[in-house]
């Protein structure tokens, strides 16, 4: 008779021991719970089950520390960490450890119980050590790239960065101007095990289209009028280490093509040479277009985006995660202000921060909390100290959700007085003739009566249109 798989759940919250307990066992595994880090040790030791869920933070150690002995002790077993803090340095310190996966609190059972079976799926694949060689990379000389932001959005980003930066894949990493695409490609750089290696950023877009394949591949003397010595790429200037190819839809086609060689081959030719030189370089890449468009366009290659897509990371615009605004804002004020002159945001300041859209990103934050501190001179920062797009922009808004929300109150109060019993055709037809009927005499009068015109003004069809004005018993516009 078969054994049946064994979970271990270390975690020092009742309610989650419990749950997990009930949602396994039930599904036919052998299940234990502990809540500390010496009994979760103990227990591991004891088991050494399949599958183990670990929590970061437990009463009595470091649940990290956990990991590396659970690794030690017995690494066929499937360490998924779960913590309610999904920063960058959490997740990148457990796949160093070689945990199997990442789940932030809180914990959804169903997608634990997928990780399980994958975990259980490629047991048998796996070999001690075989998953650890890229990540046991010792970064600990390098401080982590700083990223703020605890919104879902956010985990999702640092738990692909810890997981794409113990490989060499090659990542592509997607979003608007301003979203912090390059201090995602130096994250992944500091936390790989080319950290001891440089990091070459290019801004392709800024590159003059005849100089491009000179300054990434390099030239020979000779090459061209001016060239009087030889002189070496940003790609080799990159070895050993990562290149970060920024806004790279902005690559001319032959550039486009010599690119492509060297993710084939892994080597490059001076401009002007036919030597192969061989490069150990890791290409990051990162672009605010649309690749795939570009590449039904014709405007960029589509073996090149497959290439360089091997993993796609997407940055979130900051106006899709609002509880980042005011963290953020508070760090960059504290990277400004000199220690004992420490900037304040005042309150109302805050509410417009939050309030405008942000289409600049974060990089627009970062200016507007730079040229508030300026012009508020030390102190508290007030709106009237923020850039006049904020502060107009916000006021915008605010105004605008202020109109949205006594419309809806006068909705309510519409609703609420609408005859009881309501007669003829229910509630509904009491509710809506009257808007219906509303809306269609402002159509036709913003028309001038012309049916076809408020029509269209209504999105509706012109014989809908008719129908209504007879089913109304109003009189049009033949038009």
């Amino acid at each position: 008779m078969a054994t049946m798989p064994s979970i271990l759940i270390v975690d020092d919250e009742d309610a989650i021991c419990f749950a997990f307990e009930r949602y396994f066992s039930a599904r036919g595994f052998a299940v234990r719970a502990e809540r500390t880090f010496r009994g979760g040790l103990a227990a591991f030791e004891a088991w050494r089950p399949d599958v183990v869920f670990l929590d970061v933070r437990l009463g009595d150690g470091d649940g990290l520390a956990a990991l590396e002995r659970m690794r030690a002790v017995h690494p066929a077993s499937a360490v998924i960490v779960i913590s309610a803090y999904g920063s960058l340095d959490v997740v990148t310190r457990a796949v160093r450890g070689q945990a199997f996966d990442f789940l932030v609190k809180p914990l959804d059972l169903d997608r634990a119980a997928a990780l399980v079976d994958q975990a259980l799926a490629s047991r048998a694949e796996r070999s001690p050590g075989s998953r650890g060689e890229a990540a046991g990379a010792d970064t600990a000389h390098s401080e982590p790239a700083q990223f703020v932001g605890s919104s879902p959005a956010m985990r999702e980003v640092f738990l692909r960065i810890g997981k794409v930066a113990a490989t060499d894949a090659n990542v592509l990493i997607l979003g608007q101007t301003g979203t912090g695409k390059e201090r995602v490609a130096w994250a992944i750089h500091e936390h790989s095990r080319r950290a001891d290696g440089p990091f070459v950023p290019v801004n392709c877009g800024a590159l003059p289209e005849n100089l491009v394949e000179s300054e990434l591949f390099g030239y020979v003397r000779g090459a061209f009028t001016g060239a009087d010595a030889d002189k070496i790429g940003r790609f080799e200037a990159a070895g050993g280490g990562t290149l970060f190819l920024d806004e790279v839809g902005e690559l001319p086609p032959a550039a486009q093509v010599k690119l492509l060689r060297f993710l084939d081959n892994r080597s490059i030719e001076r401009l002007g040479s036919v030597t192969s030189i061989p490069l150990n370089v890791r290409v990051l890449a990162a672009t605010n277009r649309d690749l795939p468009e570009e590449c039904r366009r014709g405007r960029f290659r589509s073996d090149l985006f497959y290439r360089l897509a091997v993993v796609q990371i997407a940055l979130p615009p900051l106006r899709d995660r609002p509880e980042d605004i005011l963290p953020l804002a508070d760090h960059f004020l504290r990277q400004l202000s000199p220690p004992r002159e420490l900037s304040s945001l005042h309150t109302s300041t805050r509410k417009r921060l939050t309030a405008y859209d942000w289409p600049g990103n974060v990089r627009e934050l970062q200016n507007a909390i730079q040229h508030a501190a300026i012009i508020a001179g030390g102190g508290t920062i007030l709106p009237d100290h923020l850039p006049q797009i904020v502060h107009d922009g916000a006021t915008m808004r605010a105004d605008g959700e202020s109109a949205a929300g006594e419309a809806n109150e006068q909705l309510q109060a519409y609703i609420r007085a609408l005859p009881t019993p309501p007669g003829e055709g229910g509630l509904y037809a009491a509710a809506v003739t009257p808007l219906e009927r509303a809306l269609i005499l402002h159509a036709l009068n913003k028309t001038g009566g012309n049916q076809s015109q408020a029509a269209d003004l209504l999105g509706l069809h012109r014989n809908t249109l008719r129908n209504k004005l007879k089913e109304l018993g109003l009189d049009g516009d033949k038009g």
